[in-house]
């Protein structure tokens, strides 16, 4: 058997990464602000459910700068590996905190004012507030969006929705998820204070809070969904595991593959275990050539594979 070791070669995309999310969370604390001091004023769910939101969404953002940081250091003794799956890890508890935590108030917050009802004033500044968020938030938008994009494209995938179900960036994802949960929010919370101030009717207010938290549940369990599967070991694409086996299947010296296995252990680091069957004749010097002819191609078609580890099945058990 033998394994290599390449460089990570995280560039750009990471740097994407990290404009969204200081994008976002400029945006959050400003629009804390804003949002608490309209709920005060106003006594609005929606705006009361919009503030919980920016209070989530403000420590999510910490926790995806957090695992960002943490999973760019080198493998150690602890961590032979690295700590890429930390950007797995927080991406998770950033997403459980937004189902559990803003969704959950939101839902409740809005349930208690359709049952017990509670009159509205100064309607006009959390209108105006929301006007002012959905400028910041829509800037925000457009920055994660950019950085998404630039991942799509950069690995190569055309369709939109099939990037956001393959990639591995779950960080990308996050600041992303949850700008579209904030402008989704505030798109809400402005027909329901516009049907508030037209009809008079408080529920609609409350029917707002309440839609605000499910949009934020909904989100939040999308994101789980796509890093939980990072965290356990998901494998790799078929399409991915196609290209691999093609290259390696393609050179003079195999004559079978027998197994391709991989998972990742970081947004652009994978482990990849290759098991091949050599012609016959070959002599060990040979073996070991074609072993890291092998272990080149694989990186050209699969840059991810910082650790490569080939193993002849003709030596298995010895």
């Amino acid at each position: 058997m033998s394994g290599t070791l390449a460089p990570s070669g995280r560039g750009s995309v990471s740097d994407g990464t990290r404009r969204a999310i200081r994008a976002a969370l400029v945006s959050n604390l400003a629009l804390l602000a804003l949002k608490s001091a309209a709920a005060i004023l106003t006594g609005s769910s929606v705006m009361v459910a919009e503030s919980l939101h920016s209070v989530v969404d403000s420590i999510n953002q910490s926790f995806l700068a957090v695992g960002l940081r943490l999973s760019s250091g080198g493998g150690n003794g602890s961590f032979p590996f690295g700590r890429g799956r930390e950007q797995f890890f927080w991406s998770f508890v950033a997403a459980m905190s937004t189902t559990t935590i803003s969704g959950t108030l939101a839902v409740l917050e809005g349930a208690e004012k359709l049952i017990y009802g509670e009159s509205l004033r100064d309607l006009w500044v959390a209108l105006a507030i929301v006007l002012a968020g959905l400028a910041l938030e829509g800037t925000a938008l457009a920055v994660s969006f950019r950085s998404f994009e630039l991942a799509r494209r950069s690995e190569g995938f055309r369709s939109r929705l099939s990037y956001v179900r393959s990639t591995r960036n779950p960080t990308l994802l996050a600041a992303l998820f949850e700008d579209m949960a904030s402008v989704s929010g505030l798109l809400v919370a402005l027909v329901s204070l516009l049907l508030v101030m037209l009809t008079g009717d408080v529920a609609y207010d409350a029917l707002g809070s309440m839609i605000v938290g499910a949009i934020l549940a909904f989100f939040g369990l999308s994101l789980a969904r796509e890093a939980k599967g990072l965290l356990v070991g998901e494998g790799l694409l078929p399409s991915e595991l196609q290209r691999i086996i093609g290259v390696v299947s393609s050179h003079p010296a195999v004559a079978r593959v027998i197994d391709v296995r991989g998972t990742f252990l970081g947004v652009d680091s994978a482990i990849l275990g290759v098991e091949v069957n050599f012609r016959d004749g070959l002599t060990t010097d040979e073996i070991e050539s074609a072993i890291n002819e092998l272990e080149s191609r694989i990186r050209r078609v699969f840059p991810q594979a910082k650790y490569v580890y080939v193993e002849a099945e003709e030596i298995r058990g010895r």
